[in-house]
């Protein structure tokens, strides 16, 4: 029977390894990838940690832990997966556009884009309708030509962020948005 027990630690002490590897690798992954909630993302926190909870139930059946320790073993299990749960909504807050956030975090701007083009159509937009939207362009001479407008993105996204994302609109004689696109420098 002491046999049992031990294997039945020693498989704990094998999962709380891989168990923390994960959850680096999700906190790497989220910030990385700037992930915020999904089915499967929400999954993929949650899954390991019920894993967890099941091997826990399968030791204090099947061994002499106590409630005390059971629950210790609880509670810090459920911080890798908790903290990685607030990365998510903070991502997630991050990437909604607002007028407000655009204008004020303009290094966050590339993660806000996405929700934007979700958001309005900016085909066939008014020159004062974006600006009221966005904000003054960016003054620069990157991309500039005389029938656009620039706004500075942030850092590109990825892993390695070297270059700067914008986005460049280009409008007609009418000075309606005809085409956009996101550049990189």
């Amino acid at each position: 029977m002491k046999s049992k027990e031990n294997l039945l630690w020693g498989l704990l002490c094998v999962y709380g390894i891989l168990y923390v590897l994960l959850y680096m690798g999700y906190y790497l992954i989220i910030n990385i990838l700037h992930s915020s909630y999904s089915v499967i993302s929400t999954t993929a926190i949650i899954l390991p940690f019920v894993f967890l909870l099941l091997f826990l139930l399968i030791l204090w059946k099947y061994t002499e832990i106590r409630k005390a320790k059971f629950l210790a073993m609880t509670a810090i299990g459920i911080i890798p997966p908790l903290y990685c749960a607030i990365i998510l909504g903070v991502n997630e807050y991050r990437s909604n556009f607002t007028v407000e956030k655009w204008v004020d975090h303009e290094n966050e701007r590339v993660y806000m884009i996405d929700d934007f083009f979700n958001t309005y159509d900016l085909i066939g937009m008014e020159k004062d309708e974006v600006n009221s939207l966005l904000g003054k362009p960016t003054v620069t001479e990157y991309f500039k030509e005389d029938d656009n407008i620039v706004y500075y993105l942030g850092d590109e996204r990825g892993l390695i962020r070297i270059d700067s994302e914008w986005l460049v609109l280009r409008f007609n004689d009418e000075e309606q948005v005809v085409n956009y696109e996101i550049r990189t420098d």
